[in-house]
């Protein structure tokens, strides 16, 4: 199978940043509670001064974001499962800290009331992140086909 870095081009790219939009801003509505409430209250307030901050930020990450789970999809692509987003799931203790270390290497470039929230939310990350897993997958899988 083709490396992720396929997703970079200039047709594929605009494709699979939209689509991780949409589960970043699906995970962020589906989130309940104290949680919930931080997070959509800090990218609220980032999207205030720039309505598509989400959508840049995803762009802007996504080389590392891809260069982060090539691996996994190596793995995943040998193992002749079909499911990137059940096999990114099944892993995802490795690949959360991965995704997660990818985000506090970059958050210091993020505006000040986003990094307030990411801290404070930095401990539950990987709750957040988790159940979206299978859709980032997924997401993946469709555009790599």
């Amino acid at each position: 199978m083709p490396e992720l870095s396929a997703l970079l081009n200039e047709q594929k790219r605009p494709q699979i940043v939209a689509e991780l939009n949409t589960v970043v801003n699906d995970t962020v509505s589906s989130t309940s509670g104290l949680t919930g409430m931080a997070l959509k209250g800090g990218l609220g307030a980032a999207s205030k001064m720039d309505s598509n901050f989400v959508e840049k930020g995803i762009n802007r990450l996504l080389p590392d974001l891809l260069g982060e789970l090539q691996p996994h999809w190596a793995k995943y692509s040998e193992s002749g499962t079909s499911n990137f987003g059940a096999y990114l799931a099944a892993n995802e203790d490795h690949v959360i800290n991965g995704i997660l270390k990818l985000a506090d290497d970059n958050v210091s470039k993020a505006p000040a009331a986003l990094q307030k929230v990411y801290n404070g939310l930095r401990g539950k990350a990987a709750g957040i992140i988790s159940p979206a897993l299978p859709k980032v997958g997924a997401a993946i899988e469709k555009h790599m086909a």
